[in-house]
């Protein structure tokens, strides 16, 4: 299609590997997806991306793959597996004449390197998305180190605008290239609160308190640990445990696999894949999330249950602290034994009247800090200043 600017706006072209209807890559594809919605009005966006979902052979259905097509205003372009090489992210980054490109991943080859190495004098924006961290690097992280020591040594990064969501990731960012560089911290834009207090509270049960994990399967994300803490525990109320998600890592689904094992009026189940739209119900009538995460940068998962009035039992290795304190959940060392169990226990025996007011916490935290105009402005901000 012929492409016309009827506004002169900055032009942003978005390199990622998944965009929506994509969901299975988490929360990534919503850091960014929020991220376009909330700044469509004063930027131009195009989105060159994958015709394929995280781990899916067959191309999204019902969408032309190789064009340029209007979705609400944002120009989106999905590649067909043909098209998916250096010379087509070439081909359309000289078509755009971008003023501005944003990158969604550090290691990505197609989606990062290939029009990293195009810019030249086009204003670069990276945003790691939390691969720097500990628990991240720690997977494969004799090819990860590699990676990165050549990078340092080759200086490929050394112009761009690195976004960190946090100052925990802003740390992370400078620890590894320097503190020479430019970061630019932007939290994250988040989900809309689209169910009511009064209706979240409505759909809370007490017979059986229900515990979820909504995230992707991977080691990263603990889930294994979560399952043996489970398994400790020492109480009389009856627990259902559903975890959530995108299967990842085949050989830890396994071992997970063998942790289904129900006993003692504890119930654990796989519930499969979420679409983005039916987390909120999730959340609205579970009790509390589980994740007790080797690493995050921010957390969509965890944000998004405060968001839908869940407290969360997590643990210190994300930007979320002193939860106890906000009444809003738990952080817990992984390091110290015990930990985990005790305070999934103190979350299940906790009377109604306490859980009510921590259900009224979240979802006010959420509210007054996660949802503010001032987290757009930061966003907005960050491509205004990259030049």
């Amino acid at each position: 299609m012929e492409l016309e600017n009827k506004i002169k706006l900055k032009r942003v072209l978005v390199c990622i590997d998944w965009y929506e209807p994509g969901f299975k890559a988490g929360g990534p594809i919503r850091s960014v997806v929020n991220i376009i919605n909330a700044l469509r009005g004063e930027f131009e966006f195009y989105v060159l991306t994958s015709a394929y979902d995280l781990g899916e052979t067959e191309p999204y259905p019902g969408i032309e793959t190789n064009q340029w097509f209007d979705h609400d205003g944002i120009l989106i372009k999905y590649l067909s597996k043909d098209n998916m090489k250096s010379s087509a992210i070439r081909g359309n980054v000289l078509e755009i004449a971008p003023d501005l490109i944003y990158l969604n991943s550090l290691f990505s080859t197609l989606f990062t390197l290939v029009p990293l190495r195009l810019a030249k004098k086009i204003p670069v924006i990276i945003a790691p998305r939390g691969m720097l961290g500990a628990g991240a690097l720690a997977i494969k992280k004799n090819k990860k180190r590699t990676f990165l020591r050549i990078a340092k040594w080759s200086r490929i990064y050394k112009n761009v605008t690195w976004h960190a969501s946090s100052n925990l990731e802003a740390d992370e960012i400078y620890g590894m290239f320097g503190t020479q560089i430019k970061v630019f911290v932007a939290q994250n834009i988040s989900v809309v609160q689209s169910i009511k207090l009064d209706d979240i509270l409505e759909r809370k049960s007490f017979d059986r308190i229900k515990i979820v994990f909504i995230s992707r399967i991977s080691k990263k994300k603990n889930l294994l640990t979560a399952i043996k803490a489970l398994h400790k525990l020492n109480v009389d109320i009856p627990i259902d445990f559903t975890f959530y998600g995108n299967i990842e890592e085949d050989n830890y689904f396994k071992q997970l696999k063998r942790g289904l094992v129900n006993s003692n009026g504890l119930t654990i189940k796989y519930g499969g894949v979420l679409r983005p739209e039916e987390i909120k119900a999730v959340y609205a009538e579970a009790n509390f999330m589980l994740m007790p995460t080797e690493h995050e940068n921010y957390g969509h998962a965890i944000v998004e249950a405060w968001a839908f009035g869940c407290p969360v039992i997590i643990s210190k290795n994300t930007p979320w602290l002193d939860l106890q304190e906000k009444n809003i959940g738990w952080d817990v060392s992984l390091e110290e034994e015990g930990a985990l169990e005790n305070a999934i226990t103190r979350a299940v025996e906790i009377n109604q009247e306490e859980y009510f007011d921590m259900v009224k916490s979240s979802f006010s935290f959420f509210a007054e800090n996660l949802a503010a105009e001032n987290v757009i402005e930061s966003n907005k901000n960050l491509f205004n200043n990259v030049s």
